[in-house]
């Protein structure tokens, strides 16, 4: 399994401190790599977006911690030209040694920026590297698109088994899911990408499962910000329990449960993961807490 931690600020005078908040996590032998997202600031100016970096690249903190764990590093590939794209990537394979790369899209489909998309990308460094590097993508299991350069599909919108197989083609390995607070989508992307796979004679990605904690209404309306999806029903369950934190740990148990055995159930072949994703600084606690109680499962 893997855990996500969101990279420190470029406050470098914290990075002590940060570390010492997660070193549960860094020696926890549960846990096979470290996710480290790429966070940025977005803006627009004259109707373009730009986006800059909000933390330090997350290759960065990879090297802070790679005498405790694997790392994975995310790179939003759009954001940079082709060559810069290139020149940072062989950098974090070559210098920083770093073999694990999910590459991500843009945050918004209309935004314009200079770099490859995920799929352009996917070739690139597959061609660059055609063996020794996992790479990775992101999985948002009730997306639907339409069709585009990136994805085309002519057969009008364009739905994520189609997405992930388009990816898979490209070079991809595997994909982390968008954190996950309702089985129903995620059994149904899988039930579509399993019968998809075998009607396209392809192998199956692992989908890495993103779960999380919730311990306060601000961290709820921040996911909800990012455009994750919490079902009704589960918003008014966290928000009527005196314990937030709790709740959301038992939400997400029943979410990961339903869903391995719903996948069991109906013999779906496609190999899954666990992605425990720490929303705070000062979450770690209760998201090892979550980890307890998935594993076991797992």
């Amino acid at each position: 399994m893997i855990y996500e931690i969101v990279p420190p600020r470029k406050d470098t005078s914290r990075f002590s401190t940060e570390l010492r908040g997660v070193d549960d996590v860094l020696h926890d032998s549960r846990i096979a790599a470290i996710n480290i997202p790429e966070l940025v600031n977005r803006r627009k100016d004259q109707g373009l977006a730009h986006y800059s970096p909000a933390t330090i690249p997350p290759e960065e903190y990879a090297m802070m911690i790679k005498d405790y764990k694997e790392s994975i590093v995310n790179i939003i590939a759009p954001r940079l030209t082709k060559d810069e794209f290139l020149n940072r990537a062989r950098k974090i394979l070559n210098n920083y040694k770093i073999t694990n790369l999910v590459l991500v899209g843009k945050e918004r489909r209309e935004d314009i920026l200079p770099g490859p998309d995920v799929v352009e990308a996917l070739r690139l460094l597959r061609q660059e590297r055609s063996e020794h590097v996992a790479l990775g993508g992101i999985c948002i299991f009730n997306r639907v698109s339409p069709p585009s350069a990136e994805y085309p599909s002519p057969g009008g919108g364009l739905n994520e088994p189609q997405r992930v197989l388009t990816k898979a083609r490209a070079g991809c390995d595997f994909v982390t899911s968008q954190i996950t607070f309702d089985a129903k989508p995620a059994l149904d992307f899988l039930r579509g990408y399993h019968s998809l796979c075998k009607r396209s004679n392809a192998s199956p990605l692992t989908v890495f499962i993103s779960l999380a904690t919730l311990p306060t209404p601000s961290i709820l309306t921040l996911v909800e910000r990012l455009d994750v999806p919490v079902p009704k029903r589960t918003k008014s369950r966290l928000l009527g329990n005196n314990n937030m934190g709790e709740e959301s740990l038992k939400i997400a148990t029943e979410v990961f449960q339903e869903i391995l055995s719903g996948a069991e159930s109906e013999g779906v072949d496609v190999p899954l993961g666990l992605q425990v994703e720490q929303i705070g600084v000062y979450n770690d606690e209760l998201s090892l807490r979550l980890l307890d109680s998935l594993y076991p499962l797992l």
